[in-house]
């Protein structure tokens, strides 16, 4: 029978779980095999705490008489073993919270324990302090766990308490560290040691544990550093990793060997990759004293740990690095952990991926499965606008509240790249955490009419920007450029970017407050060539809104600056940009001469306030992208509602009309994609003069625009 599917929390992964149920300080912390707990050891007390919800109290285990010193699971997950500096090692039933029969005794308190992959095995290390005496003192001991007894001799070699033990992946070894400043590998059927003692840590070594290949081994200390060796040479591999400020207490590997995660007494975690032999990112700063213990997730994407401040917090490690990110990675990850096979695993993650896979791994990583809160079927549903890409469609909560649900086409989701929908599984993710007055939120997904993958938000009865201005030309349009700009700041908080900003996609509530949509046709605009809805544009046709450093290839992807940029382009200025240029290359070419619209000076006066919104588009226009404004800058900038909030409510042409709601994009006639041999590089070489006639709009240029100009931008 296979062990339950490690599960992933769907607390938010961008927040940290946190558990203050003890009532001293933690030292130490492991997960269950299933990665569903977290087992916590304090003063004469362990708590079995739930890894999904930072509500739950924990189950209470109580019969130490002193300080647990270090926890270990059985692989089984049926038990937790619990060593004590009172002498003792205490098993435990996860389900009934008892004690399972004696305690094993010793005449050393136990500093660490391990159990063997096979759970037949406890490993100890004892200490070794001037009042304790006898043949287990600095030694490592091996226990039967059936017997409930001494299985070898105790292992002697080191010459002082022995902080760490931990079994080899194929339990034929055991590696220690001691306060004897020495690591030592040891044969568990012969009780010696084989490998070293590995000397080169300056102080006392806390912690040590295997890769999972068990080809290597980390270790921490008091001279605060980690050092990676190799197992058989007994060599330091690289250079010893340096960024903590005070002793390292504990370290872990991840499940693949990728990274090790460190505790210290600066009170930080910390994130290691060990390929490059460098610190991932910043430290993490939740808790405010001493980290005594730190232990991975066994689907690799969650650090637990235990502090002096009486807390145990669990956090993901998915924002800190790209490789870490990959949603769907993670997902099938865990499945192959809870036993699917090897095979199945490759087939998920290398292959064609099916709608209800896809599914599964979008809720696996922690999107709201709203198959409960809805009727999956939505027979009474209608559409509203449909594409080579998918269709959108009107449909109904079980409570009766209307919702958007954009159905993706199965057959492109399946033509698609696995690379690329493990991006996109983890950019819809952050798009449904996003909680903000100015973001048009994912609510969840569904099987839709069980064919299609389904996306659910809330329906937006004044449509898109546009069609809402033209509706209500009398509206505050200088707090609708506030609620954008502050959708920008909050996104751009977290580390996430738009990527394909446009009045087109910013929908307008029922009381008229903006907010950013469409973060799933940004993304997978990069997962098929095909459009999402009839007018929605592809990458070419959002052309217009792409800042130069993108076009030029310096700066081929989203940032929060080209994010900027399209602000700028059309939200202050009311009209798509260029829109006497009709095809990409015209677009181009205009852009990467430093083209830039001509002030309005009917709706800009040459006052001070006029001057001020001229500046903030020059600024948001900049080819510098480091001297564009931050949207929080945009936010407080100080432009005053009466400078947007006159002027003309034109259009382009192919609006739609006021009456039909509008839930797509802004369009003109489809765009030309440059002509054969036209690179990046060559728009950027100085060398192109502004568009030829050929490129030119066949239609004449508006009034008093020449060709080759672009034409005066009006203020709605």
């Amino acid at each position: 029978m296979a062990a339950s599917r490690p599960t992933l929390p769907q607390h938010s992964l961008l927040m940290p779980i946190i558990h203050e149920g003890h009532e001293h300080r933690v030292q130490a912390v492991a997960f269950s095999p299933d990665g569903k707990s977290v087992a916590s050891g304090s003063w004469k007390t362990i708590l079995i705490l739930d890894a999904h919800n930072p509500i739950s109290p924990g189950k209470l285990h109580n019969g130490h008489s002193l300080w647990i010193s270090s926890i270990s699971y059985s692989p089984l997950g049926n038990v937790v073993a619990s060593g004590s500096t009172d002498q003792t090692i205490r098993l435990w039933d996860i389900n009934t919270g008892h004690q399972l029969g004696q305690p094993l005794w010793s005449n050393t308190q136990f500093m660490s324990i391990s159990f063997s992959p096979d759970a037949g095995l406890i490993a100890s290390g004892s200490g070794g302090g001037q009042f304790e005496h006898g043949p287990t003192v600095s030694a490592v001991q091996l226990w039967d766990v059936r017997k409930r007894e001494v299985a070898l001799e105790p292992f002697k070699g080191h010459t002082r308490g022995v902080c760490s033990v931990e079994f080899s992946p194929d339990g034929t070894r055991v590696v220690s560290g001691s306060r004897d400043r020495t690591i030592r590998v040891w044969d568990v059927e012969r009780g010696m040691t084989i490998f070293g003692p590995f000397k080169g840590h300056t102080s006392s070594v806390r912690s040590a544990a295997f890769s999972p290949d068990g080809s290597q081994i980390v270790s921490c200390s008091h001279d605060k550093t980690l050092r990676l060796w190799d197992t058989r040479s007994g060599r330091i591999i690289g250079k010893p990793c340096e960024g903590h400020t005070l002793e390292v207490c504990s370290v872990s590997f991840s499940p693949h060997g990728t990274y090790v995660a460190s505790g210290s007494k600066d009170n930080t975690v910390r994130l290691w990759d060990v390929r490059a032999g460098r610190q991932v990112d910043r430290p993490y700063e939740e808790h405010t004293d001493f980290v005594y213990s730190v232990a991975f997730s066994p689907c690799g994407q969650y650090i637990a740990s235990g502090s002096e401040d009486r807390k145990v917090i669990i956090r993901s490690i998915l924002s800190r690095d790209s490789e870490a990110s990959n949603y769907f990675e993670a997902y099938a990850t865990a499945k192959d952990e809870g036993g699917l096979l090897p095979n199945e695993t490759m087939h998920i993650m290398d292959h064609q991926m099916s709608t209800q896979q896809i599914f599964d791994c979008l809720v696996g990583a922690g999107c709201n499965d709203l198959s409960l809160e809805m009727d999956a079927s939505q027979d009474a549903a209608r559409i509203v606008a449909g594409g080579g890409f998918g269709d959108i469609w009107m449909g109904q909560l079980n409570n009766g509240k209307t919702v958007a649900i954009k159905a993706w086409r199965t057959n492109a989701l399946e033509q698609t790249r696995s690379k690329t929908l493990k991006r996109t599984a983890r950019e819809l993710y952050y798009w449904s955490r996003m909680e903000h007055n100015n973001i048009h939120r994912l609510m969840g997904v569904i099987i839709f009419r069980d064919e299609y993958l389904g996306m659910v938000s809330e329906w937006m009865e004044n449509g898109d920007l546009h069609k809402y201005l033209r509706h209500y030309p009398n509206a505050d349009r200088y707090n609708l450029c506030t609620d954008v700009a502050a959708g920008l700041e909050y996104m751009h908080g977290r580390s996430t970017v738009h990527g394909d900003l446009k009045a087109a996609n910013v929908l307008v509530s029922s009381n008229g407050v903006a907010r950013l949509s469409d973060f799933d046709f940004s993304v997978m605009s990069e997962a098929s060539n095909l459009i999402f809805t009839a007018t929605s544009n592809n990458r070419a046709g959002s052309v217009r809104w792409v800042a130069p450093e993108m076009l030029n290839g310096k700066t081929p992807n989203r940032t929060a600056q080209s994010d900027v940029y399209a602000l700028g382009m059309e939200i202050f200025t009311g009209q798509v940009p260029y829109p006497d240029l009709r095809t990409d290359y015209a677009i181009i070419i205009a852009v990467m001469q430093g083209a830039i619209p001509t002030r309005p000076i009917r709706n800009l006066k040459d006052d001070q306030q006029g001057n001020l919104v001229w500046k903030l588009l020059l600024d948001c226009w900049s080819r510098n992208p480091t001297e564009r404004p931050s949207a929080g800058l945009v936010v407080k900038s100080g432009v005053s509602p009466e400078e947007l909030s006159s002027g003309s409510d034109r259009l382009p042409p192919d609006e739609l009309p006021p009456e039909e709601l509008s839930t797509e994009g802004l369009s003109s006639s489809p765009d030309e994609l440059p002509p054969e041999g036209l690179t990046p590089d060559k728009l950027s070489s100085g060398n192109l003069k502004l568009p030829s006639e050929e490129f030119l709009p066949e239609e004449p240029p508006a009034q008093g625009a020449l060709p080759g100009k672009l034409p005066s931008v009006e203020l709605p």
